[in-house]
């Protein structure tokens, strides 16, 4: 039995991305194109047999009803906010309430849009038992987080679990660096993370695995997307199968807990 621990998760948003470079999208075609890509992704994760964490927007659950409580009686679904685009302290609240009201499930992980920091206090009221709002690295113009740390920890009563960087130089292992690293390199880097930590989380989103052509995107975020991405996303997972058990996030914080 493999004991190294693959996490593979996915922000189930809006794909509101466009917005960002003066192209807003209205909310039934943001919801249409992340519903795309989640069809084509969970074919392959059902194909492979593989669970993971999906952290959900309440907007788009609510958009997507069916979709997600289907989704949910294979994977785990966490929170991903409230929507994506703006914030309020009311969000993680709302959000696992209308998470656990189409799912039928309780929802246990939070993820705040764009990795931005959220207020301990409101998750536990909330009544979250992990956060996974950090990416502890460098992404230039949005943040700074190399002195954050690396693995899961406690923090109180919430488990943090950040997304995956490599050691020593902290080279991310999420989205944008998949897309734009050669695969081999990508996967050096993978294999050093996962033999010094036991564990690799990575991070996507659906959204990715549609075909994002004439939405005005910059290359280095749309390319590649839809087949293309989803056949190097399979090589990959089949790769890291053969080196680690996938499990959900909410999983790993329960034997986390019991170390």
């Amino acid at each position: 039995m493999k004991d190294a621990l693959a996490l593979l998760s996915f922000d189930l948003e809006e794909f509101d991305i466009p917005g960002e470079f003066r192209r807003a999208l209205p909310g039934p075609e943001q919801v249409a194109v992340t519903l795309v890509g989640l069809q084509r992704l969970t074919a392959l994760l059902a194909d492979r047999k593989i669970v993971s964490t999906f952290f959900s927007t309440a907007v788009l659950a609510m958009n997507a009803r069916e979709a997600v409580r289907e989704l949910g009686q294979t994977h785990e679904i966490a929170s991903h906010g409230y929507a994506h685009t703006g914030f309020s302290a009311s969000d993680p609240d709302r959000s696992k309430k209308v998470l656990e009201e189409i799912t039928k499930k309780p929802v246990f992980g939070y993820r705040s849009p764009r990795f931005r920091p959220v207020a301990d206090h409101l998750l536990r009221k909330a009544g979250y038992t992990y956060n996974s709002s950090e990416n502890p690295t460098f992404l230039p113009g949005r943040y700074c987080r190399l002195f954050s740390p690396r693995k899961a920890y406690r923090k109180g009563d919430l488990i943090r679990i950040p997304v995956s960087v490599s050691p020593l130089i902290r080279f991310p292992c999420f989205w944008l660096a998949f897309k734009n690293t050669p695969p081999a390199l990508f996967r050096t880097v993978a294999a050093w993370t996962l033999a010094e930590g036991g564990y690799l989380h990575l991070v996507f989103h659906p959204w990715e695995f549609a075909d994002l052509d004439g939405y005005g995107l910059p290359r280095w975020i749309s390319s590649p997307c839809g087949q293309e991405l989803l056949d190097r996303l399979a090589s990959f997972l089949d790769w890291l199968g053969a080196r680690a058990r996938f499990t959900t996030l909410a999983d790993f914080s329960v034997a986390f807990l019991a170390q």
